[in-house]
C-alpha cells in the first residue's frame, strides 16, 4: 500500500520535472503546492470546527457540570450536542495529523530516488569475468519506471544538483565539508526558521488575551525548533518542501484571520468572547469557594462561677493566685475576696531589726 503511494508521489514529481523547466527544485516546489492544495480544505474545516467548539464551550461546560456524576450520560449528551451543531470534537487536530504523514512520505520518496546502487563490487567482479559489460554505480532510483525521465536523469549520478547545490545531502552533511559549501544550506535553514516563527506569531496575535495552556505555549515554542532540526538533518530536497509549505501556511493563516476573525460579529470573535466569559465564570466560582468559609472565631473566656471557680476548673482545684498590681499591693478583689498571701519569714526578721 505504501509503495503504491510512494509511486504516486514519484510519478507527480516526474511529471513536473519532465514538463516544467527549473530542474529538481522547481519540481519539488510544485509537488508541495499540490499537496497543500489537497490538504487546505481539511485544514480550514478543522480550524472552523475548533472555533465552533470554543464558541460553544459555555454550553459544553453546563453539560459537564450537570452530568458530572454520570459519565455515560455525559458522553451521550455531548455526542448529541455535537451532532446538533455539526461539529467534530477532534477537527482541530486534523492539520497536525495531516502534516506528519506528508512529510514522512516525501522523505521516503526522496531517499528512494537518491539511494545508492548495491553490490557494486559484485558487478565489477562479474564484468572482469566477462559475464556482464556494464557496472551501474551511483543512484538507483526507486518508485519510478525505467523509462521515466526523472529516473534516467538520476541513474548512475552521485548528486542531485539543482540551482547549484546538491539536494540529496543534508545541511549537516554539507557543513562537514566546509562552511562555504554549507552556506546556501544554512541560508535555507534561516528562511525556514523565520517563516516558522512568523507563522506562530500570526496565531499568537490572533489569540491575544485568550487563555493559552502550558502545553500550547510549549508547542508554539518547540514547533519552529523542530522544523529547523528536521530541515538540518534531512536532505535539502525536504528543506525545499519545508520552505514552500510554511510559506503557504503563512498565507493560509492570513486568510483565516481575515475571513473568520474580522469584525465583532465574526465567528472567531464570538468564540473569543465565549472563552473569556467562561474563564471569568470559573474565576468567580473559585473565588466564591475560597471566600465562602468564614474564619473560625475564638471561644470566649468562661466566666467565673459564684464560688470563685471558673467553668473549666475541676472541683477541688485551687484557683490561680492573683498577681500584684502597681506599687506591690495585692489585688485581692480580682481573686474573688480570697486573703492575700503571707509574707516570707525573712521579711519578718527584717522588720523586727528595724
Amino acid at each position: 500500500m505504501l509503495d503504491g503511494l510512494f509511486e504516486l508521489i514519484s510519478g507527480l514529481l516526474n511529471f513536473f520535472y519532465a514538463n516544467v523547466p527549473g530542474g529538481y527544485a522547481v519540481a519539488i516546489a510544485l509537488l508541495t503546492c499540490v499537496v497543500m492544495i489537497v490538504t487546505t480544505p481539511l485544514t480550514l474545516k478543522g480550524t472552523r470546527s475548533m472555533i465552533e467548539m470554543q464558541r460553544l464551550q459555555p454550553e459544553i461546560r453546563r453539560l459537564q457540570v450537570q452530568y458530572k456524576d454520570d459519565r455515560q450520560k455525559l458522553n451521550e449528551e455531548l455526542m448529541k450536542f455535537y451532532r446538533e451543531h455539526q461539529i467534530n470534537p477532534v477537527g482541530g487536530c486534523l492539520p497536525l495529523l495531516i502534516q506528519a504523514p506528508v512529510f514522512s512520505i516525501l522523505f521516503y520518496v526522496v531517499r528512494g530516488l537518491t539511494q545508492q546502487s548495491k553490490f557494486v563490487g559484485l558487478q565489477e567482479y562479474t564484468k572482469d569475468l566477462g559475464l556482464t559489460t556494464t557496472v551501474t554505480d551511483g543512484f538507483r532510483p526507486k518508485y519510478l519506471h525505467h523509462d521515466a525521465e526523472l529516473y534516467q536523469s538520476l541513474l548512475g549520478k552521485h548528486e542531485m544538483n539543482s540551482l547549484g547545490v546538491d539536494l540529496a545531502i543534508s545541511p549537516g552533511a554539507a557543513l562537514s565539508q566546509g562552511f562555504l559549501t554549507a552556506l546556501p544550506y544554512l541560508l535555507l535553514i534561516a528562511v525556514i526558521a523565520f517563516l516558522s516563527w512568523y507563522q506562530q506569531k500570526q496565531i499568537m496575535g490572533r489569540t491575544a488575551g485568550a487563555e493559552v495552556t502550558q502545553q500550547q505555549r510549549l508547542m508554539m515554542r518547540i514547533g519552529p525548533l523542530l522544523y529547523v532540526f528536521f530541515a538540518f538533518v534531512s536532505p535539502l530536497a525536504i528543506g525545499i518542501y519545508f520552505v514552500v509549505s510554511t510559506l503557504w501556511r503563512v498565507g493560509q493563516q492570513a486568510f483565516i484571520t481575515r475571513s473568520l476573525y474580522r469584525g465583532e460579529e465574526s465567528v472567531g470573535r464570538q468564540a473569543q468572547k465565549a472563552m473569556a466569559e467562561m474563564r471569568e465564570a470559573r474565576k468567580a466560582e473559585g473565588n466564591g469557594t475560597k471566600g465562602g468559609r468564614a474564619p473560625a472565631k475564638k471561644a470566649p473566656a468562661a466566666p467565673a462561677s459564684g464560688n470563685g471557680r471558673t467553668r473549666d476548673q475541676k472541683p477541688g482545684q485551687q484557683p490561680p493566685k492573683a498577681r500584684s498590681g502597681a506599687g506591690g499591693a495585692a489585688t485581692s478583689s480580682s481573686a474573688g475576696g480570697s486573703p492575700a498571701p503571707k509574707p516570707h519569714p525573712r521579711s519578718r526578721k527584717k522588720r523586727k531589726r528595724k
